[in-house]
């Protein structure tokens, strides 16, 4: 009797849990699925999407008697099964796919895949830089230090403006990273010298280094906020050129990532004193215009087999040698005049921009790019 219960009981718990384990199976699927034989996945037919491109993606649902509806992340929603689309403005879009059963519309399964949208790297009348730098015959273009003027507060919108204002053909710009991952111009790690802030810029999120303005040379308030590079980028495109400063400042992948996404790849050049990462650079497109910092004939000639446009010298390693080295293989000369320095071209006679011009530089970087510019087209210099 004992033995005839103990086995009904371990029967009954057996019954027990196979109905549990259908159950189960029967509930489980995809998000926002019930039927687990169907699976939404993305394709898409173009990786690098442009604005106004038209662009194929693909379903690759498995199951039949379904119907796919797409979410572009735009606005724009669409049921078909393998729609193009193209969209008006860059910037990151998150596409979903939702798989819809075609008899009562239940949803069967859906997926998500970010994608990134740039702007053309070709602008419409507008030389690359490399293009530019292989053209001067002869010119000098000049290049505003930190994009600054004496009465602008370096690093900002209204500095780069007057810079496009005056016909300055490039600005340099210092990058760096918020806490939150955005990147901004400011050349110190702290924000206490050319801003009503004190700290580290690192500690910052960006909405918080935006309560802070910045100050002219002189001190003086202005109205003027920590720019993004975004920011930079929709102002300058098309009408300057950058030198991006990421000397220990900023990771080269993502400043690169995003010139590509706003179409300026083709406009800036990537400076920065370590030559490993120069070459990291020209590793990742060898199509970049990027600045290697040279202070000996050494150096000079450890990029000898690279794909140099241009090189920036030093003081000591701007002379007629290493000038002449440069234009033998084709590579534009940078260097300085008047940076970091009470020395004024009015101060020393305009000494110092003289013996540029006689070394004959073709990229000078400066203080004072107004008076440079003028001074250089009083010779034809520019």
């Amino acid at each position: 009797m004992k033995h005839f219960i103990y086995t009904t009981l371990i029967k009954q718990k057996i019954a027990l849990l196979s109905l549990f384990i259908l159950v189960a199976f029967s509930c489980g699927g995809d998000e926002g699925g019930g039927d687990t034989s169907v699976k939404a996945t993305i394709t898409i037919e173009d990786q690098d999407i442009l604005v106004g491109e038209s662009v194929l993606f693909k379903n690759n649902t498995i199951g039949t008697n379904e119907t796919a509806v797409w979410d572009f992340g735009d606005g724009t929603i669409l049921s078909q099964s393998n729609p193009s689309h193209s969209y008006a403005a860059h910037g990151n879009y998150v596409i979903t796919l939702k798989v819809l059963n075609k008899s009562d519309s239940t949803e069967k399964s859906r997926t998500t895949k970010t994608i990134i949208v740039s702007l053309t790297e070709d602008i419409s009348g507008r030389l690359s830089l490399k293009q530019k730098l292989n053209t001067l015959n002869g010119k000098i273009m000049v290049c505003a230090h930190r994009a600054t003027e004496i009465d602008k507060p370096e690093n900002s919108l209204v500095a780069i403006q007057n810079a496009i204002d005056e016909k300055i053909e490039m600005v340099e710009l210092d990058i760096r990273e918020t806490k939150d991952g955005e990147l901004v111009l400011m050349h110190d790690a702290t924000i206490q010298r050319t801003t009503t802030g004190t700290g580290n810029v690192n500690s910052f999120t960006l909405q918080e280094l935006k309560q802070f303005n910045l100050e002219k040379p002189n001190g003086a308030l202005t109205n003027e906020k920590i720019p993004t590079l975004k920011e930079v980028f929709d102002l300058a495109r098309g009408k300057v050129y950058i030198n991006l400063d990421l000397d220990e400042k900023a990771p080269f992948a993502k400043v690169y990532d995003l010139a590509k996404q706003y179409g300026m790849l083709k406009q800036v050049q990537f400076y920065t004193k370590d030559n490993s990462i120069i070459r990291s650079m020209l590793a990742k497109n060898a199509d970049l215009v990027v600045l290697p910092y040279i202070d000996d004939e050494a150096e000079f000639n450890s990029f000898s087999t690279s794909n140099l446009s241009i090189v920036h010298y030093s003081d000591t390693s701007f002379n007629t040698t290493l000038v002449q080295k440069a234009k033998d293989k084709g590579i534009v000369v940078y260097a300085n005049s008047y940076v970091n320095t009470s020395t004024t071209p009015q101060s020393d006679n305009n000494i110092a921009i003289d013996r540029f011009i006689a070394l004959k530089g073709s990229v000078v970087q400066t203080d004072h790019p107004e008076y440079i510019k003028t001074y250089l087209q009083g010779k034809n210099l520019n």
